[in-house]
């Protein structure tokens, strides 16, 4: 049996880490992702055509299986896989870096786009509640010119990780006035506030949307309450069919009945379109 190349090696470890995550949103792991199949690639300038499809048939096998409540690296297995893989032996180096380059550009272009139909939809001052730490829900927020800004956010902590408390801290020190909610406490904020904004680690065909567990109930309380709940989430997010296979423990799904508008990269989205 071959050896494992030291720089594959070096790539699948990462990616079990990543795998063992579960703290970090989709944006954030696809980057992590990217950026070591990127040292990979730059690594493999010496491989043979023939050895170079076979360590990315692997790398297409790992990426696929990372984390069962994400779309998008299912997606991604399957655009290796289905395209990228049945190319050119020749030109399969070029390609791999084109279409890493093109998928972090993506992921590090939605939250501006995001932001701007933030900065179109929100009702200036407003009292945000939000869940766990959404990168998009942060950078959004953060890309808003202060006279635009929530007067408060509210963020449920989010055990057990705690996230929404990581999520506090960092838009106090960007100096959006923000504070933790326990979340045993979620129905009584809701009733504080003018918006719910979550992000989304995966939303299916179907509208539905996959995220920390918790969001479900989140927005069954705005709906009793007549609070909008509205999911920001970029195009990457989108999933081209609904997994069958079972959340993990940390995640839930929320239906697109209890969703009021989803604000994209490409413009909002009312639920049932």
């Amino acid at each position: 049996m071959r050896e494992t190349r030291p720089a594959l090696r070096r790539l699948l470890r990462d990616l079990d880490r990543l795998r063992a995550d579960r703290t970090g949103g989709a944006r954030e792991l696809g980057l992590r992702a990217l950026a070591g199949i990127d040292r990979w690639i730059v690594s493999s300038d010496r491989l043979s055509p023939s050895g170079l499809l076979s360590e990315a048939r692997a790398i297409a096998r790992s990426v696929g299986t990372l984390h069962p409540a994400m779309s998008m690296f299912r997606s991604w297995r399957t655009e290796w896989e289905e395209g990228l893989l049945r190319r050119s032996p020749g030109s399969l180096r070029a390609s791999l870096r084109s279409w890493v380059r093109r998928c972090a550009s993506q992921l590090r272009a939605e939250p501006a786009r995001i932001g701007a139909v933030v900065l179109a939809r929100l009702p200036a001052e407003a009292r945000v509640l939000t869940i766990s730490r959404s990168s998009t829900v942060l950078l959004s927020l953060l890309a808003l010119p202060r006279s635009a800004r929530p007067l408060e956010v509210m963020a449920l902590e989010s055990l057990p990780g705690g996230e929404g408390r990581t999520l506090a801290r960092e838009l106090r020190r960007a100096g959006i006035p923000s504070r933790v909610v326990p979340d045993r406490s979620a129905t009584v904020a809701v009733s504080t506030a003018d918006a719910v904004l979550v992000g989304a680690d995966e939303i299916a065909p179907d509208g539905s949307v996959v995220h920390k567990v918790g969001t479900r109930a989140l927005a069954l309380a705005a709906r009793r309450e007549g609070v909008p709940f509205i999911v920001l989430a970029g195009a990457s997010k989108r999933g081209r069919r609904r997994s069958r296979a079972r959340l993990p423990r940390l995640y839930d799904r929320t239906p697109a009945r209890l969703v009021s508008e989803y604000w994209t990269d490409r413009g909002v989205v009312r639920k049932g379109r």
